[in-house]
């Protein structure tokens, strides 16, 4: 009862809110291309030309798990769209609705295991298709015929994130030799907080912290719990308990708690049970592990409180160690440790790093994730270098597809990976001369390097046949062992040697294969994973973890140490509880043969895919009509009775709305609004109809009794608008830093009412005399022109706004069809800037609007003008102001006060509160009696946010509840609340 009352306070909170601001999520737009699609009884595959042939075999996956992806619940896949994007090096892949569709971003991931991508994606995205079509039953089936697939989507609250994903991640595990859910990487952050982790975290009455996140420690994520829990669960029940859950759930939405009442109803458990279960069985199997004594020596020890990873330490010639660092306090940054004392500073920072750094010469090169100036959905993989004499990164340019950059003696050599699917390896020499060698087909290169005993080039591919070395030669790439369920990583190469990354021995561990002997021997033994060995000096540089994090470690290579490593087509299942498996097919068994292939394409016809027809895709509507391009970019929410049909197209390149509303005060309102972005230029058009028209009309002041006299207003007709503005909106991201210039024109007419000045007569005494007679003009024209700066820095885990940025843009607005009506010329600025003590932000920011040119009364006043609504004091409206000479200034300092990381358990989870302060001052000319007169207007007070996750959602769900509380010059005290969704 508390729960639920306590439910119905938090929604009644957030309805009478008088705002409710959120950040929504775009999925973004490819560059334009020729697109293809084959339909078949149960999905669709939409795709670029570039990536047929990956489309062809992602489809046979598809057909191959179909009779077994619904393995444990009563209700196969539902049919659905696959959308591929085969541009973006963030490997991803996700299910959506509003349009319900599966996105697959075809890159394969670049850290990944002995499956091939396409295979992983088939196995955990196609799952969801599952759950999806088991929860869009009963009410919520009837929600999805009054609603479209909106409806559907509250089906999706009655199964929790962490078990839709864990499910997921069972799915692509049972359909492996050795998938996902068994990696020892994959329970490494649990492991390693052992004894200490229990008992500070799970003993906690509140386990909600698991669940959610936290600011202050590391927590897996739901993906890693998600697992854990299924998979008890599956061994404990010995069946699928989100198949009752999904059915009951969906039967009986208005029970509000349905997962919890289901689990108690068909399994005498609940959520917190679950989950206590299972970290008691899984503490009692890692405890009964073999004791493992850590072998590395530890350069870097790591802080409490400030979990910190260290990645791909080097040595260089003076003897100390660049490594890439990142914490909770601050973002990714190479620093140089001395190995004797372990101090370290910062060389510089870095972007989202994509693939491992490399020495040549004094210089270091490495990749980074860099997304296109226009397209979203295009994200490169960028070559970057920085010279250690001077410690500033540069961007190389050209080298946009690069993977893994690697020196070697007198020449320089990267893996090439291009949209259609397939790699390459590329080697340039001295001379300029390039020499590319094309993996083999169907294969993913995951690793280069260069032995300077042997002069030959390396690789580690993925296949079917899971993971393996080659050298690479001018036939192509050669097997130097034979492929095997074990995951590989992080190669290199010396003196004759390869080092990599494996986990044959049931742990995370670093390897070493003999060139000479074609032997593999283990190198390192670590409690709970060493990684990415780096063979310099006396011995090999690793990093290995512990609860705190990643840190850097060396490891002595004497013969003596190395353990020898028998050939074996599976690791050792060392970590894992015993599982039974599901009867469903291994991917890795399946090949896609020519065969399969010409027998696939004369079943299903492949079609050219006509983007015009269907750029138009209705999924929702609502029974209640609102502007939703208002609602996300002004958090304006202005509802009225009527119908909003909502559409987005399959690409994600054009969103629209239609809606009818009624009112007492204007009647019917129609309007529409479209946006199309696939072209890199974004183009909004708007229209509507009805209501009341606008009238612009004039006021003066009596001279003699001093009350305003207004000009008399025509009977109003029904009004209408229509607009069209184009913006180009450009991103340039570089490393730390990201820019972003935006660009734009508008036209907007409507038929308003403007007072006709060119007949006003002035009287002896100065005022209008000839007030009721002026008349209007029908039709009202608007064209404006704007561009806008700006540059901010890489947040880090705590921060809630950048460092260090800033914010500049200006805009000029005029009436092209009436000079009688002023000009607006507007400028902003906003700078971040760093607090007194870490993750306080100071940010002050500054508005100057004027009208110029137009009619002018003899005051200097301008009757007819545009005003601009940037910086107006909190507690005051546009109404308010006049934007004659307005000067806007504002400053706030937020502060984090408190991480209570705690609340009502499964309900509500704070994980962070927060103080702002702030302060708005504003000034502008104003008409008065006589003349023009300065008018000033303040409002001072502060802001309480909530960082919050509601029932038990994951970190990448937190939403924020801001409480405002201002005191402004007039008008009393204004409070208002609103929401910051995470989406």
């Amino acid at each position: 009862m508390r729960r639920l009352l306590f439910a119905l306070i938090l929604v009644w909170a957030l309805c009478a809110a008088e705002r409710a601001a959120a950040q929504y999520y775009t999925w973004g737009s490819d560059a334009p291309q020729k697109w293809s699609t084959i339909r078949t009884p149960d999905v669709r595959m939409i795709y670029p030309d570039t990536v047929a042939g990956v489309a062809a075999r992602t489809l046979f996956y598809i057909r191959t798990v179909q009779p077994d992806i619904s393995y444990g619940f009563r209700h196969g896949p539902m049919r659905i769209p696959f959308v591929m994007h085969p541009e973006n090096f963030l490997s991803n892949g996700l299910v959506m609705y509003l349009p319900k569709r599966v996105e697959f971003l075809t890159s394969p991931a670049i850290e990944s295991y002995s499956m091939p991508w396409y295979k992983q994606l088939v196995a955990h995205e196609y799952r969801h298709a599952v759950q999806y079509n088991n929860l869009d039953r009963g009410l919520i089936r009837v929600l999805s015929y009054l609603l479209g697939q909106q409806g559907s989507t509250v089906g999706l609250l009655f199964m929790p994130l962490w078990a839709i994903e864990g499910d997921a991640v069972m799915s692509e595990t049972m359909m492996s030799s050795f998938g996902r859910g068994l990696q020892p990487s994959f329970s490494m952050g649990y492991r390693a907080m052992g004894k200490v982790g229990y008992e500070r975290g799970r003993r906690r009455r509140n386990i909600d912290k698991w669940f959610c996140g936290s600011y202050r420690d590391y927590i897996p994520d739901h993906y890693e719990l998600g697992y854990q829990i299924c998979s008890y669960a599956w061994e404990r029940y010995g069946e699928n308990i989100w198949d009752k859950v999904a059915w009951y759930s969906s039967r009986n939405p208005y029970m509000i708690f349905t997962t919890s009442i289901a689990l108690e109803k068909f399994y005498d458990t609940d959520g917190d049970r679950l989950f206590h279960e299972t970290f008691d069985t899984l503490e009692r199997f890692w405890a009964a592990l073999p004791p493992v004594e850590e072998r590395t020596a530890t350069l870097t020890p790591l802080p409490d409180g400030n979990y910190t990873t260290y990645r791909w330490p080097l040595r260089l010639d003076d003897g100390s160690v660049l490594a890439l660092k990142s914490d909770y306090d601050r973002p990714s940054r190479f620093v140089r440790i001395d190995p004797r004392t372990g101090a370290e500073r910062v060389v510089a920072y870095t972007g989202n790093v994509s693939t491992r750094p490399t020495l040549r010469g004094d210089s270091v090169w490495w990749t980074e994730y860099r997304r296109s100036a226009l397209f979203e959905q295009r994200v490169n993989s960028q070559l970057c270098a920085m010279s250690l004499a001077q410690e500033r990164p540069r961007t190389v340019a050209g080298a946009r597809r690069v993977l893994y950059p690697t020196a070697a003696e007198g020449a320089f050599g990267w893996v090439e990976y291009n949209p259609d699917g397939s790699y390459a390896v590329v080697v340039r020499s001295e001379g300029g001369e390039l020499r590319r060698t094309p993996a083999p087909a169907r294969a993913e290169l995951h690793g280069l390097a260069w032995d300077n005993a042997t002069r030959g080039w390396y690789v580690l591919v993925t296949d079917d046949s899971g993971m393996w070395l080659g050298r690479v030669t001018r036939e192509g790439v050669e097997p130097l062992t034979q492929g095997a369920y074990i995951t590989l990583s992080d190669l290199r190469a010396a003196d004759g040697r390869l080092y990599f990354g494996s986990i044959a021995s049931g742990r995370d561990e670093a390897h070493c294969y003999d060139l000479a002997t074609g032997r593999e021997y283990r190198i390192t033994e670590s409690e709970y994973g060493s990684f990415s060995p780096v063979p310099g000096g006396e011995g090999v540089l690793v990093t290995s973890y512990d609860r705190h994090g990643y840190r850097v470690a060396t490891q002595s290579v004497a013969d003596s140490l190395l353990t020898p490593v028998a050939p074996s087509r599976l690791p050792r299942n060392l970590v894992n509880p015993p599982r039974r498996r599901w009867d469903v097919v291994n991917l890795d068994t399946v090949r896609f043969t020519a065969a399969d292939s010409l027998r696939q394409r004369a079943d299903f016809r492949e079609k050219r895919y006509r983007k015009l027809p269907n750029l138009v895709n209705v999924h929702s509507w609502m029974p209640v009509a609102f502007d939703p391009f208002l609602a996300v970019d002004e958090q304006i929410i202005d509802l009225n009775l009527g119908v909003t049909f909502l559409s987005q197209n399959l690409l994600s390149n054009t969103e629209a709305y239609a809606s009818y509303g009624w009112n007492r005060n204007e009647g019917s309102l129609f309007n529409l609004g479209v946006r199309y972005f696939g072209l890199g230029l974004r183009f909004d058009l708007d229209a509507s109809f009805g209501g009341n028209q606008l009238i612009y009309s004039l006021a003066q002041y009596d001279p003699e009794t001093g009350n305003p006299v207004y000009q008399e207003r025509p009977a109003p007709d029904k009004y209408y608008s229509v607009g069209l503005t184009a913006s180009l909106p450009l991103y340039l991201q570089r490393g730390y830093h990201t820019r972003q210039l935006s660009l734009s024109a508008g036209w907007n007419y409507s038929n308003g009412m403007v007072a006709n000045l060119n007949r006003i007569e002035w009287g002896e005494d100065g005022w209008i005399s000839n007030m009721q007679r002026i008349g209007f003009r029908r039709g009202l024209h608007k064209l404006s022109f704007g561009a806008g700066f700006s540059d901010q820095v890489a947040l880090a885990h705590r921060d809630f706004a950048p460092r260090w940025g800033y914010v500049v843009s200006t805009s000029y607005t005029f009436n092209p069809a009436d000079a009688y009506f002023s000009d607006l010329v507007s400028f902003y600025g906003q700078a971040y800037l760093p607090g007194v003590a870490p993750h306080h932000s100071l940010q002050l920011a500054a508005t100057y609007q004027t009208s110029i040119g137009g009619y002018k009364f003899p005051s200097g006043y301008a009757p007819l003008s545009y005003r601009s609504t940037r910086l107006i004091p909190r507690g005051f409206t546009s109404s308010d102001i006049v934007a004659n000479s307005y000067t806007g200034l504002s400053a706030d300092y937020q502060l984090p006060v408190w991480y209570p990381e705690g609340g009502i358990g499964s309900v509500l989870y704070v994980k962070r509160v927060r103080l702002n302060v702030g302060g708005d001052y504003a000034q502008f000319r104003d008409i008065a009696r006589v003349g023009m007169d300065w008018r000033r207007i303040w409002s001072v007070g502060g802001d309480l946010l909530f960082d919050i996750n509601l029932f038990r959602q994951p970190a990448s769900a937190t939403t924020t509840v801001k409480l405002s509380l201002y005191h402004p010059s007039s008008g009393g005290v204004w409070f208002t609340a609103s929401l910051g969704l995470p989406f």
